[in-house]
């Protein structure tokens, strides 16, 4: 019979059972007498089995051992078995719900993670499945969601992770930054798009990488808009430098998309330094990118087949469409050019019906814009602002909805309206509280169940 390997850990039953028949000088054999097998003995030594009532008193009384020593460590041992099948449990939860949403199954993904309770998943696990399930809620634009799981998983997050949990950790940073973005916690977003970038060497994927980029260009974006134009000079350079900062994230994110292929990418890209290049003044810079873009995507969704059964590829075609689309719209009527804006606009919306809600909104609240700065009084003016609010109403898209609100608050006011302009703004102010005190409120998913 070979003997009970020497790394069971001495302050496990098993351990303490072999160090004190090796202090007593007995084989497995005289151990286990007339009574029991040697095999049975050796496995009880290597924690294999677990021994009776009986079978621990026996064993007591021939090691000469307490037996409410040995009774609290076969306790001790039970518990460590149920946690081993626990975690297990857990992992194969984890490890399976991630193959579906990477085969782009969010929904699937998400159902067996909902209704988790966080207290009860093993230590380890916890930050791990958060994050998964805050990546299932984020795929599916359940922002407010994703945040709570997110910011979760950041405090669960042992400050040091395994080489393997490394994009793990490095892709929660990502998504919490962008859920920052979306509710305009520019602040937030910068510190986690940081901490991922430097998480990041050269096995990171590009992908990731150019996501980071991407990611601080619209957050400098935002930061430079925040700053109006008829501030004192001091402030106007910083707005400057933003909208430069903002400019050389895209690049380089750009660059890093084209390196791949990722002609998509490479688009809405180019519509995001469009945008910024019109903040700069650079108005015929901007068109130039723009249209460039237009005449290359407009004809991929013209002669797409709206039943055609890649959908996925017609969706994200239009989503180019309508954001540059709109995007020259927004420069037209900047430069009183209402009819070449109407003509974009027209473009935006059509593409948008084939997008995502937050372009077909986009392209409602152009619409409005443009029909106001024509006749205040027109109805249509209003009845897009309208459109923008109410298809905007059931998602998370909290910042969209706040501008969908004041655009149309603003509108009411100039038409004399101000009973219903100051219902807008009460919203707006509603909306906008919702975003700080869910920033602000400490995150614990402990209880849910």
């Amino acid at each position: 019979m070979p003997r009970p390997p020497k790394h069971v850990p001495p302050d496990t039953l098993g351990g303490r059972i072999r160090a004190a028949r090796a202090q007593l000088r007995l084989s497995l054999a005289h151990v286990a007498a007339n009574r029991y097998s040697t095999s049975l003995i050796s496995q009880i030594e290597r924690n294999r089995v677990e021994p009776s009532y009986e079978s621990l008193q026996f064993l007591a009384d021939r090691l000469q051992l307490p037996f409410d020593e040995l009774l609290v460590l076969s306790q001790q041992h039970k518990e460590s078995e149920a946690e081993a099948r626990q975690y297990k449990l857990y992992d194969e939860l984890r490890e399976e719900s991630a193959r579906l949403l990477a085969n782009q199954h969010a929904i699937k993904a998400l159902a067996p993670l909902q209704s988790l309770n966080m207290s009860q998943v093993p230590s380890s696990l916890r930050w791990r499945l958060a994050a998964l399930r805050g990546q299932c809620y984020f795929t599916q634009r359940q922002f407010l969601n994703a945040q709570k799981d997110f910011l979760y998983a950041v405090a669960e997050k042992p400050e040091h992770v395994s080489t393997e949990q490394r994009l793990e950790a490095m892709t929660l940073h990502l998504h919490l930054a962008a859920t920052h973005r979306e509710f305009q916690q520019l602040e937030p977003a910068i510190d986690h798009y940081t901490i991922a970038l430097n998480m990041m060497d050269q096995g990171t994927s590009v992908l990731h990488a150019a996501e980071a980029q991407w990611g601080l260009s619209l957050v400098a974006f935002e930061l430079a808009n925040r700053i109006s134009s008829d501030k004192p000079s001091q402030q106007l350079e910083e707005k400057e430098a933003q909208l430069r900062a903002a400019i050389e994230h895209a690049t380089i994110a750009c660059a890093l998309y084209r390196s791949i292929g990722d002609t998509l990418h490479v688009a809405l890209l180019t519509c995001q330094i469009g945008l910024i290049e019109q903040a700069r003044g650079k108005l015929d810079d901007a068109r130039q990118h723009l249209r460039k873009i237009l005449d290359e995507w407009l004809p991929t969704i013209e002669k797409h087949p709206q039943k055609s059964t890649d959908q996925r590829q017609l969706k994200e075609s239009a989503n180019i469409v309508s954001a540059v689309a709109c995007s020259l719209s927004g420069i037209e009527l900047d430069t009183g050019n209402f009819e070449h804006a109407l003509n974009y606009v027209t473009v935006a919306r059509q593409a948008g019906k084939n997008s995502y809600i937050i372009r077909r909104a986009e392209a409602d609240m152009m619409l409005g814009r443009i029909l106001e700065k024509k006749d205040v009084d027109d109805p249509g003016a209003e009845k897009a602002f309208r459109d923008a609010v109410s298809v905007l109403e059931p998602t998370d898209r909290l910042a969209a909805r706040i501008r969908a609100h004041e655009l149309l608050g603003r509108h009411l006011l100039r038409k004399g309206d101000a009973t219903a302009s100051e219902a807008e703004f009460d919203m707006v102010n509603k909306l906008a509280g919702l975003m700080m005190v869910f920033q602000n409120t400490p995150i614990s998913i402990e209880g849910e169940g």
